[in-house]
C-alpha cells in the first residue's frame, strides 16, 4: 500500500473538495508513492505523536487538525513545530489531514460525538450541526454527568435550568451554532468551544449549552476514522495496520477515563 491510496480512502469517504476554504487538507508532508505498512491517526501532529510514530515504525500519520495550516516563513528546531517537522522528515513520515471535510462527512466528527452521546433520531442541522433526542428526558445535572462520562472531560453548562430531552452536538469550535440549535427546537447544545457573545445569545434564547473542550467533542470522531479504516483495511485485505493516538496534547480539562 502506498500514501496514494491512503489519500484516496480518505477522499472517497470525506471528500477533500468540501473543506472549508481557509482549510489546509490532503498531502501535507512527505511523499505520495512512499510504501505504507502502519498508519497513525490523531488529533493534533504534536512532538509527542512524531515520536510515537518513529517508535511504532508508523510510515504515515494521518491527523484531524492540520499541523500546517497557513504558509511557513522559517522552521526552527528549537520551537515545537520545528521539532516536529525535524523528527518526521529524518524519519520519512508522511502526513495526511482530514479537517472539517471530516467534521460534516458521514459518520464524521458530528455524527460520532451523536452517537458518543447516545442521541436517538439523530439528523442534519447543517454541515457541522447534528440534531437529535435523548432516551429520556434528563436534568440538567444528569444532562451534565452525562456528557462529563460519555466524553470523559469537564463539561460546564450555561444557560436555564430545564428539563433537557433534544440535543444539538457539534464538534469544536462551532460556538456560532447555537442560534441554528435553538430554531431547531433543542433543549441543549454541547459544543467544543462558545464565545462570550455567543453564550449570552444563546442564553437569552433560552438554550442550555455546554462547552466540552474542543478535543473532547472532537476525538470519538478521530477514534471513528482510525476504526474505519481498520475495517475497510480488513475488508479488502489491504497489508496495513492502524492505531490511535489519543492522549491530549494538554492537561487539565479531561477526567480519567
Amino acid at each position: 500500500m502506498k500514501v496514494r491510496n491512503v489519500l484516496e480512502w480518505l477522499d472517497a469517504l470525506a471528500p477533500l473538495e468540501t473543506a472549508e476554504g481557509f482549510d489546509n487538507v490532503g498531502l501535507l508532508m512527505g511523499d505520495a508513492d512512499a510504501a505504507v505498512e502502519r498508519v497513525l491517526f490523531c488529533m493534533d501532529v504534536t512532538c509527542d505523536v512524531a515520536a510515537q510514530a518513529v517508535h511504532t515504525g508508523a510510515q504515515l500519520i494521518v491527523s484531524h487538525h492540520p499541523f500546517i495550516f497557513s504558509a511557513l516563513k522559517r522552521i526552527d528546531y528549537s520551537g515545537p513545530q520545528g521539532r516536529t517537522l525535524q523528527t518526521l522528515a529524518a524519519a520519512g513520515v508522511s502526513v495526511l489531514a482530514g479537517h472539517t471535510n471530516w467534521d460534516k462527512a458521514p459518520g464524521g466528527v458530528s455524527d460520532s460525538l451523536a452517537e458518543a452521546l447516545g442521541l436517538m433520531e439523530v439528523r442534519s442541522g447543517d454541515d457541522y450541526l447534528r440534531v437529535g433526542r435523548l432516551p429520556s428526558p434528563l436534568t440538567r445535572e444528569a444532562f451534565r454527568a452525562r456528557v462529563e462520562k460519555a466524553l470523559h472531560a469537564m463539561a460546564p453548562l450555561y444557560g436555564p435550568a430545564h428539563s433537557i430531552v433534544r440535543v444539538a452536538v457539534a464538534g469544536g469550535a462551532y460556538g456560532e451554532g447555537a442560534a441554528l440549535a435553538h430554531a431547531l427546537g433543542a433543549d441543549a447544545f454541547v459544543v467544543g468551544e462558545a464565545r462570550h457573545h455567543e453564550l449570552v445569545d444563546a442564553c437569552q434564547r433560552g438554550l442550555t449549552v455546554c462547552v466540552a473542550g474542543h478535543y473532547a467533542t472532537e476525538l470519538p470522531g478521530v477514534a471513528a476514522l482510525c476504526k474505519r479504516f481498520e475495517a475497510d483495511a480488513r475488508a479488502a485485505g489491504w497489508p496495513v495496520q492502524a492505531c490511535l493516538h489519543s492522549s491530549p496534547p494538554y492537561e487539565g480539562a479531561l477526567l480519567a477515563p
